[in-house]
């Protein structure tokens, strides 16, 4: 059955000791239902006939994090018709504190229904963009950002129910269904894969989209090997017939150690003293397994490219794992007739290094090259039959970029540390020899180099010698280069600018970046780095900054004139053990707000780092990292790998956000007001901003 978003449902639910509560609505209409089994009401009949409906239509459902709780918990309730409220409140408690990672999970072919779960298509389960829908409500400008008012575990009494618990219920599905609705691109382009090559990608995020993709071209009996699956008790596991069972295990190549002598290409070469000494110092490095993680099967570079830089003409050129940086100090940068500013980019160049010079994971060989090197041209062709942003033609260009995105992740099929550093130091090393090709060039300036391209300043009567070194240097490595010319740059540093285009458009970037109300799912995509994981709060700070750089806006007169409210919001988060203090009133732990002339104080408290006396932990350590080596020394033992040089001194720590400043909360929209804007605030921090 072809799946289909037309009858698509959107879904929540609440689960607390004597309650619980499942609230869907619509994806394209208004309609909506509520269920509810507890001690005040009885639904379970209806819940029962309303399951058997989507069962029997196959009706996907959309949640968010439903796969790991939502879809567990309805799933149980399916198998178990007569299921009380304290039996369905028991598996929340044992969904909520289970430890294994996929001890919970309903496997596709299980469900009674089809799942879609956005947390997992957007990559928001990723550690690093572990993204809430409480947070997702403040990034899409909710009219209210809303938490639950009554702690989850308490017995509710049925006014609760009614004033809190179910206007709460709906309220998440609302805002999951406009999170859905905002998704309808990814969703539609994930079901055009599953029709056109067969694949179960529905619940991918685009990295696992592009990993898939490349599994499908190399061969899965190139990928995976078949091994049996033991017993509890390391016996084979037999089939009715007595044929023993196995199950895919991925091939990876694991390495002890990588030297870049022998990964960097033989025929990258340079001139100049400086980047020689780069190259020969790279030549010389090995990297190893990191020593505190050992349960890791990764490589690391720490302290290899610290303070690794390279100084050419008063220029730093940076190097780094993720590749080379660099640019002028922060200025104003204007093209005249006579001097132009041109920004020159590697098609995409960690692909590229690694089609042109047909590197691979050790364990796929020649079967990933082939595969690989098809791509681009596979993509041109779906572009041709159906359009640049047809679904056949963005699956190659995922499966492109994944390939070295997932070689450095020791959970994939394409693990291979070794050609995650070929990619990244020969990347970096070829770019440098554009650098330096380019330097030689009278009056070229370079502006800025970050990771795949330059942005340089000449002279016209010297652009087409600049150009020809370019053609040479496409010749010689078989990379591609794309340019752009500006009008005018404004530079804070490599990461921060704004450039402005000859044809008026502009590109922002960093600090600059703000997203765009009309185009608002587009932009969300554009930022660097992309995603609804990030806090994009009071955006009015970057809008009147590039106004004022760009079109000469004096940024008070600017804001005063501007009509959105949630342009002046911010959001204040705390983790689990902190508590956000308004005044002496406690917050939610994802709190909106604006700062203003008539407010209150805005606090952080948080526990103590450490016992009082005892050294502070370092920071960015897991749980088990820690332990592992606390275990072994004695106590009040002080060690470098774990411990920072400071004692805890305080019970609790208290900090202020925008110190100095007041604010007012407005998780309700309508709570925010314009004559109470500290104007004075949000000016001073545009003003940061601006580059004269």
């Amino acid at each position: 059955m072809t799946l289909s978003l037309d009858n698509a449902v959107v879904y929540d639910l609440e689960s607390f000791p004597n309650f619980f509560s499942l609230n869907a609505q619509m994806l394209h209409s208004d309609a909506e239902v509520t269920f509810e089994i507890s001690e005040f009401r009885d639904d379970r009949q209806a819940l029962m006939q309303w399951f058997n409906y989507l069962a029997q239509h196959q009706i996907p459902m959309i949640g968010f994090n439903n796969l790991s709780y939502d879809y567990v918990m309805i799933h149980n309730i399916f198998r178990n018709p007569n299921i009380t409220y304290e039996q369905i409140h028991a598996k929340n408690n044992e969904i909520i504190h289970s430890t294994d990672r996929f001890g919970q999970t309903i496997w596709p072919r299980d469900r009674f229904a089809p799942q879609i779960d956005l947390r997992k298509v957007h990559h928001l389960d990723n550690r690093n963009k572990m993204t809430s829908l409480k947070a997702l409500q403040f990034v899409m400008r909710a009219e209210s950002v809303m938490e639950s008012s009554i702690p989850f575990g308490t017995v509710l009494v049925e006014q609760q129910v009614r004033d809190d618990i179910i206007p709460y219920n709906r309220h998440d599905t609302g805002e999951t269904k406009r999170f859905a609705l905002y998704s309808l691109d990814a969703l539609n382009f994930r079901i055009g894969l599953i029709e056109q090559f067969g694949v179960e990608v529905m619940n991918y995020n685009d990295t696992k989209i592009g990993e898939e993709m490349l599994i499908q071209r190399i061969g899965e009996d190139v990928c995976f090997d078949r091994v049996p699956i033991l017993d509890h008790a390391g016996n084979p596991v037999t089939n009715w017939n007595g044929e023993p069972r196995t199950k895919r295990q991925k091939r990876q190549t694991v390495r002890g150690h990588v030297a870049l002598a022998d990964i960097i290409f033989p025929y990258i070469q340079f001139q100049h003293p400086e980047f020689q000494r780069i190259l020969d110092y790279m030549r010389g490095q090995t990297l190893h397994p990191d020593e505190l993680k050992q349960d890791t099967k990764k490589v690391v570079t720490k302290g290899v490219f610290t303070g690794l830089t390279a100084t050419i003409d008063g220029f730093d050129f940076v190097y780094g794992t993720g590749g080379i940086h660099g640019s002028v100090s922060p200025q104003r940068i204007i093209a005249t007739d006579e001097w132009l500013i041109r920004d020159i980019d590697v098609a995409s160049l960690y692909p590229s290094v690694g089609i042109v010079n047909r590197l691979a994971p050790a364990h796929l060989g020649e079967a990933f090259t082939r595969a690989y090197a098809t791509l681009p041209a596979e993509r041109k062709e779906w572009q041709v039959k159906k359009g640049k942003k047809c679904a056949e033609a963005n699956s190659m260009k995922l499966a492109g970029n994944g390939a070295y995105g997932k070689s450095n992740d020791e959970y994939s099929v394409l693990f291979d540390p070794q050609y995650t550093m070929s990619v990244t130091i020969n990347g970096q090393l070829l770019l440098s020899m554009l650098a330096e090709w380019l330097m030689t060039v009278p009056t070229l300036r370079i502006i800025a180099v970050n990771t795949d391209g330059i942005t340089y300043q000449i002279h016209r009567d010297h652009l087409e010698t600049a150009k020809t070194l370019e053609k040479q240097w496409e010749q010689f490595t078989c990379l591609t280069l794309e340019d752009a010319a500006y009008s005018r740059v404004w530079v804070r540093d490599v990461n921060n600018y704004v450039a402005e285009f000859t044809n008026g458009e502009r590109k922002l970037k960093g600090a600059y970046f703000y997203p765009d109300p009309a185009r608002f799912v587009e932009s969300i995509a554009e930022a660097q780095p992309p995603g609804w994981h990030r806090d994009w709060s009071c955006p009015i700070v970057q809008r009147a900054a590039v106004a004022a750089m760009t079109d000469g806006y004096d940024p008070e007169h600017f804001m005063r004139c501007h009509t959105d409210p949630y342009d002046f919001m911010l959001r204040a988060k705390v983790s689990r053990g902190d508590k956000l203090l308004h005044g002496d009133q406690e917050q939610q732990k994802i709190t909106r707000y604006y700062v203003s002339t008539d407010g209150k104080p805005l606090l952080k408290v948080s526990p103590p780092t450490g016992e009082i006396g005892a050294f502070k932990r370092r920071n960015k350590l897991t749980d088990g990292e820690y332990h592992a080596i606390a275990s072994t020394l004695q106590p009040g033992q002080w060690d470098e790998r774990i411990h920072t040089s400071n004692k805890s001194r305080y019970e609790m720590r208290s900090t202020a956000i925008n110190a100095g400043f007041l604010a007012s909360i407005c998780n309700n929209a309508r709570d925010f007001r314009f004559d109470n804007l500290n104007y004075d605030w949000y000016v001073n921090e545009a003003r940061k901003l601006i580059i004269a």
